[in-house]
């Protein structure tokens, strides 16, 4: 402490129970505290206390612009308590059209924390601070019950989380607000708070009370419930990373993919098995994956850029690819992806490099690999209308039908690049390694060969 603040007047008891948790919560952070200021009466105690703590501060405060003058009027007081202080301070506006959002609160969600993410990484942050307190949780806690959720979803406000820190969840607003005027705490009202035209507002001055009428002690006991369900979680984690270990492995072909086996689907608790193993991914629908299970090998559902393929291996997982190969003259050394019957490497060097005599064999799609070449020829994606004449087969084969034989997982499939004499479609010289064309293979009397090489980095 330094010296008397009106922290100072707080209860000892309160001031005890908050140094705690500050002190478990952020110790003896290594650079600043980054803290959420909106000039309501939580946040300015919570600066209050984190100020009277001796901990190096910077506020943030987001000025919606929706109440005019009133919104102006947050923004004076948390300066003035900067400047007094000798706090760093960031005030962010949010754009002109702001108000007209259709979900404005999910909009001043990302707008706060977006800012505060990017100034915490500006500073050197070790931690963002928010105000959030229990009657917060408890609010959390019926939304997303009434709207179906898992327990991350009932649980999702905890004390710690990321860089979140959250010092006032164990404590009601009404022991936040007894000690903010014990402590003679200037703050600000948002008269917004007060209405029912957000789900929240509505919630907190209708639902909650009725709860409590019914059941006096209800605050107290859903608390309770959180706190039993963080324990249950914690365990629950253990128990079905244990049991999920056995349906899920990394794709032995496609590096940086996720197999999920089909009996994951079959399992009594399938729904909350692939709850736990998707729910860092996206919310793929359990129903969903179990039809596109059934489905042909190919299929695919995407949700929030990512993808689940039907395939061999199983289901595959992996974000939605934006590959992108521009036609590029044969001349060139060249990095493509490339399929080698078992793996799918992201990165393969193709060299080539004239050879003086005459080659020693024809090579294979695999192998570096001796041909002319025609004049015109380009690396390029394939293409549906591409076709190829196969080395030791007669006729010509599709390339789509090469791509089937060769077995290349259908999540890659698009991104196969071959040399092709023109940017097509039309005819295929090679497919690296799949198929080599007779059109360049040469003579073993052939002379002025060249070789092509393959990197693998």
């Amino acid at each position: 402490m330094y010296g008397m603040t009106p922290w100072d007047k707080a209860s000892p008891a309160f001031r005890r129970a908050v140094a705690a948790k500050l002190d478990e919560l952020l110790g003896k952070p290594d650079g600043p505290v980054l803290v959420l200021v909106s000039g309501g009466l939580d946040s300015m105690l919570l600066t209050e206390a984190l100020h009277a703590a001796g901990y190096p501060l910077h506020l943030l405060h987001v000025n919606y612009g929706l109440r005019g003058a009133e919104s102006d009027g947050d923004e004076a007081l948390v300066r003035q308590w900067a400047e007094a202080a000798a706090c760093s301070i960031l005030v962010v506006s949010a754009p002109a059209n702001f108000g007209s959002a259709s979900d404005l609160q999910s909009r001043a969600r990302e707008l706060r924390y977006g800012a505060a993410q990017k100034l915490a990484e500006e500073v050197g942050a070790t931690a963002i601070v928010t105000a959030h307190h229990a009657d917060d949780a408890i609010e959390t806690f019926l939304l997303f019950a009434a709207r179906g959720t898992g327990i991350d979803g009932l649980i999702s406000l905890t004390a710690s989380q990321g860089i979140l820190r959250r010092p006032f969840l164990e404590f009601h607003k009404s022991e936040l607000r007894q000690e903010a005027i014990k402590i003679g705490l200037q703050w600000r009202d948002d008269a917004s708070n007060e209405g029912d035209r957000y789900t929240r507002n509505h919630l907190r001055h209708h639902a909650l009370p009725a709860l409590e009428q019914a059941i006096p002690q209800a605050r107290d006991g859903i608390r309770t419930t959180m706190r039993r369900m963080r324990q249950l979680q914690r365990f629950a984690e253990v128990a079905i990373q244990r049991e999920s270990s056995l349906y899920t492995a990394l794709s032995r072909q496609l590096p940086g993919a996720r197999v999920l086996y089909r009996e994951a689907l079959a399992h009594p608790h399938s729904e909350i098995i692939i709850y736990q193993l998707l729910k860092s991914y996206a919310p793929f629908e359990i129903e969903a994956l179990r039809q596109l299970a059934a489905s042909q090998v190919g299929a695919y559902l995407e949700r929030e850029g990512w993808r689940v393929w039907a395939d061999r291996e199983g289901l595959l997982l992996l974000p939605i690819s934006n590959f992108v190969f521009g036609e590029t003259p044969a001349g060139e050394t060249v990095t493509l992806p490339l399929w080698d019957g078992k793996i799918w490497h992201q990165r393969v060097e193709v060299t080539r490099k004239k050879v003086q005599g005459r080659p020693a064999s024809m090579g294979s799609a695999l192998e570096p690999l001796s041909c002319v070449l025609p004049e015109g020829a380009v690396w390029r994606l394939w293409q549906e209308a591409d076709f190829i004449q196969p080395l030791g087969l007669s006729g010509r084969k599709k390339v789509s039908d090469a791509l089937t034989q060769a077995k290349v997982p259908s999540p890659v499939r698009r991104e196969v690049v071959v040399l092709a004499l023109d940017g097509g479609p039309g005819e295929v010289l090679w497919i690296p390694g799949i198929r080599l064309s007779q059109t360049i293979a040469l003579a073993l009397d052939a002379d002025n060969a060249l070789r092509w090489t393959l990197n693998y980095l």
